[in-house]
């Protein structure tokens, strides 16, 4: 199946078809490949189905998205964040302990360099929204880690500036291939 009929069936969840499409557009020509999948939610179905024949690993906090996905095929893996976005608050990468935001995951995520990785979670409300969630440093922090040299990298929810801030800092605006909307970027790495 096409890609744009793949985000028509699929493309569910909290971004807009224009962004789906070109994350969708991104990944198509990769496939089959390693995806890691920072979050499950209505879009998870897109992804694993774009990446049939790969191998797809989504990571997620939240036991209640876990147990919405626990009849599919899907291979998730829990994981436990222990930052809080406030702490990161105003955004400044030059002040973080990498040690404490790198994320405890199993040796087979960790042995394996990823192809594409998309943010997409944990929870990481911000100003003017009031402050929510462990945020995304560690899962950005972690993809900076888990990335293939000349892998792709988005980024959902880009205009936060905890997002923007990191992503910035650790892939690099000299790296961006594009920003959708104004709220997701990609990046080869």
């Amino acid at each position: 199946m096409d890609y744009k009929d793949l985000v028509l069936k699929y493309g569910n969840g909290l971004m807009s078809k224009t962004q789906y499409e070109s994350i969708a557009e991104t990944l198509q020509p990769l496939c089959p490949c390693n995806l890691l999948v920072f979050g499950l939610g209505e879009d998870s179905n897109l992804w694993h189905n774009l990446n049939m024949e790969g191998n797809t690993v989504f990571l997620e906090d939240d036991e209640g998205w876990i147990s919405k996905f626990k009849d599919y095929s899907f291979n998730v893996q829990h994981v436990q964040y222990h930052t809080y976005v406030k702490d990161f608050w105003p955004p400044d990468p030059t002040k973080i302990n990498e040690e404490s935001i790198k994320l405890d995951l199993p040796q087979t995520i960790l042995d394996k360099k990823w192809d594409f990785i998309i943010v997409d979670a944990p929870l990481g409300h911000q100003p003017p929204r009031p402050f929510n969630g462990p945020g995304r440093v560690s899962s950005i922090y972690t993809a900076s880690l888990l990335i293939k040299e000349n892998g792709i990298v988005v980024i959902d929810d880009y205009k936060r500036p905890v997002e923007k801030t990191f992503s910035n800092f650790y892939f690099g605006t000299d790296n961006i291939l594009k920003t959708v909307e104004g709220k997701v970027t990609i990046f080869k790495t």
